[in-house]
């Protein structure tokens, strides 16, 4: 904890999870008008939506800011139903506003309740549907009416809009399970075609489920019959074939020993299309070189050598540039160097959301190709990566519940599988002492009554959020309710409660009146694939490999601070040890001996030797008047003299002012920090042999 909360500072980052525990720590300390004060503001009217899905933090948040209010004549405006409560695994408590409901929790304000009767969504025959299930099977069962007493699912009203003559309908089919020969999947089908049948169109049906496993098993069905779809599971564009074999290639420019990211690229769908166009005549011998040079590293120099005219026309400059041009000029570089926009037309929207994703991590002040991957990798940041829905696409819409809340749809396909009584992995127990998770069961709830009514109680809130999950998803229809059921031994959830006898196959309502979907405008889209030209010298366009052998090289001297007896064994476990770290392979040797040949230089070796009184710091920052950190190579502090040693390697010799101002630039920062000593500054050229000396 201590380290992520350290490292958060550093980057100046907050986590949502922050914002309301930072704030509950605070209102306990201070009153509501000094927050006030600081924020600039005063605020007299709250206006809440989805009360339902309140979390206790944030209620203890708002809860002093809206007594304020209304002790100033303000109000409080809060709208939600509790039938709909679903986020119970966000920490949502619905029994907030429950409580809210039967007792004002503001005694000196008015408080008004108003239910909305009136359903301004759905027809008769699925305001029927639902009374049915939950007002008169859930209120007889016994072992969910508590469950649906709690969330109000047994004594709602509601009635149809004035002026809908359309009865609708509603329909419940119960299939056996085979997972062999899904018989949903046929079903499925068969639905959706008559709909079609009765003018329905694609872009009128949606199909939900409970989990995503489950719209996933469903968009493979539509895609077998080739029914155009929409997956809101699947619009996280990292799920897309042609996401995965950009990542790989930013990969590969990364880090160019990683074989398997390389190899990932020049067999993937872009590089494919790419060699068809010039012909497909060296796709095989793409294979047979991957094949021949297994487990000698890297693979992509033995591509340099058999593919000599692909790799110049199409990796030479972006492994030139990688570790040069920011992140954004890489990837659309890389777009543009393999004409992904032309090649892949059908993959459009993810290319340009990855374009935006890059843009808005760039935004956020990053411009590592490291930091980037790294981010892409990492899950919980699906929101950032999700495509744009497209309006008035004409297809099936495919979704969990939990996707679907708050949208409606004209006819709704609810897939429910029978789901057996499960235990929990841990109990939560909060009080004045603090937060405990307790392992507890059905055998061991019965050792302690404190036990007994914490297991009783996630067992009612387990129930309620099935029902209330239930109830969202039955309520998503405005014309057409189909419940398609798949059981085992038919006595899981939901069939301990639903039956075909509820409602049975009937009577289809008359045809829809077709109505052909509104086509969007027709309009050319044009990308430019023009190759982008970098006059840089050759002081600022160092090649990628220079780059890293450089940094590999800084690294090994970060852990050299003498070298006495014995040192040529140390600095072979340090070299392996920055193998091991980088992943980067370069001969031990080479390395040990362009480090010796520096340690062992005649000007250098007094300042690797141990003296009383010295002190050596390596990869030390050092802050200049104006706050801006500088990393130093070697700083050697002696009794009465500063020495700033600075490593170059390479063998460029046209930067040497620049170099020599970056050292003197050194000298004045340590001058400042260490007055009254001597400071004189070295550069090293570790593979020239050269040394210059600055005072």
């Amino acid at each position: 904890r201590e380290t992520v909360e350290s490292v958060k500072r550093q980057e100046g980052k907050v986590f949502i999870g922050d914002i309301n525990r930072n704030l509950s720590e605070y209102l306990r300390s201070e009153i509501v008008p000094d927050i006030y004060f600081r924020i600039g503001e005063t605020v007299f009217h709250f206006l809440i939506d989805e009360f339902q899905d309140t979390s206790p933090v944030q209620w203890r948040n708002l809860f002093p800011l809206i007594e304020n209010s209304l002790a100033q004549k303000g109000s409080a405006f809060v709208v939600g139903d509790t039938k709909q409560a679903i986020y119970g695994f966000r920490n949502a408590d619905y029994t907030i506003m429950k409580k809210c409901e039967s007792e004002n929790p503001f005694p000196s304000a008015e408080h008004i309740i108003r239910e909305l009767e009136t359903n301004y969504r759905s027809l008769h025959r699925i305001l029927e549907f639902n009374e049915r299930i939950f007002k008169e099977i859930v209120a007889a069962n016994d072992e969910y009416n508590a469950a649906g007493e709690r969330s109000g699912l047994t004594g709602y009203v509601q009635k149809v809009r004035d002026g809908r003559e359309s009865p609708g309908y509603s329909e419940v089919v119960i299939l056996q399970r085979d997972d062999e020969d899904p018989p949903e999947r046929k079903k499925v089908g068969e639905l959706i075609e008559e709909l079609g049948r009765r003018g329905y169109s694609y872009g009128d049906i949606a199909v939900l489920t409970a989990r995503n496993e489950g719209a996933i098993r469903i968009t493979g069905w539509l895609n077998e019959k080739d029914i155009p779809f929409i997956s809101y599971s699947s619009l996280d564009i990292r799920r897309r074939k042609v996401t995965g074999e950009i990542v790989s290639l930013l990969n590969f420019l990364d880090s160019p020993t990683d074989d398997l990211s390389f190899a990932s690229f020049i067999l993937g769908e872009i590089f494919g299309r790419v060699l068809l166009r010039r012909g497909g005549g060296d796709r095989r011998q793409l294979s047979e070189v991957i094949f021949r040079n297994r487990g000698r590293r890297p693979l992509y120099k033995a591509f340099r050598n058999d593919f000599e005219d692909l790799w110049g026309e199409y990796f030479s400059e972006l492994f030139r540039s990688a570790g040069y041009l920011p992140l954004y000029d890489i990837v659309s570089e890389a777009f543009n160097v393999f004409s992904v926009f032309d090649l892949i037309a059908g993959e459009e929207a993810a290319l340009v959301k990855i374009l935006e994703v890059v843009k808005d991590f760039e935004g956020e002040g990053h411009n590592s190709l490291r930091d980037f991957l790294a981010f892409a990798g990492d899950e919980s940041s699906e929101q950032e990566w999700n495509m744009e829905v497209p309006k008035g696409e004409n297809a099936v819409k495919v979704m969990t519940v939990h996707k679907a809340k708050g949208l409606e749809f004209p006819v709704v396909i609810v897939l429910l599988y029978e789901e057996g009584k499960r235990g929990f992995d841990y109990i939560v127990q909060e009080d004045d002492e603090g937060v405990r998770l307790l392992k507890i069961n059905k055998e061991t709830m019965g050792s302690d009554p404190v036990f007994e009514e914490l297991y009783g109680n996630a067992v009612l809130r387990e129930k309620v959020n099935r029902l209330n999950s239930m109830y969202v998803g039955f309520t998503r229809p405005g014309e057409e309710l189909y419940v398609i059921g798949v059981k085992g031994t038919g006595k899981g959830y939901p069939f301990d409660i639903l039956g075909e006898q509820v409602f049975p196959p009937s009577p289809k309502p008359e045809g829809k009146q077709a109505v052909a979907p509104e086509k969007p405008g027709q309009f050319a889209i044009c990308h430019r694939h023009i190759r982008t030209e970098f006059p840089a010298g050759p002081d600022e366009m160092i090649s990628i490999e220079e780059r890293r052998r450089g940094e590999f090289i800084h690294r090994v001297f970060s852990f050299v601070e003498y070298a006495a007896d014995g040192f040529e064994g140390r600095l072979a476990a340090i070299v392996k040890r920055v193998r091991e770290e980088t992943g980067v392979l370069y001969n031990d040797e080479e390395i040990e001996e362009v480090v010796l040949a520096a340690v062992e230089h005649d000007e250098l070796r007094e300042f690797f030797i141990r003296r009383a009184g010295r002190e050596v710091k390596t990869e030390q920052e050092f802050a200049d008047r104006g706050g801006n950190l500088f990393r130093m190579d070697r700083v050697v502090l002696d009794e009465a003299r500063v020495t700033v040693i600075d490593y170059k390697t390479g063998h460029d010799r046209t930067a040497r002012d620049k170099h020599s101002a970056q050292v003197r630039s050194y000298m004045r920062i340590l001058g400042s920090i260490y007055p009254g000593k001597r400071v004189e500054g070295i550069i090293a050229y570790i593979d020239l042999r050269e040394i210059a000396r600055l005072a």
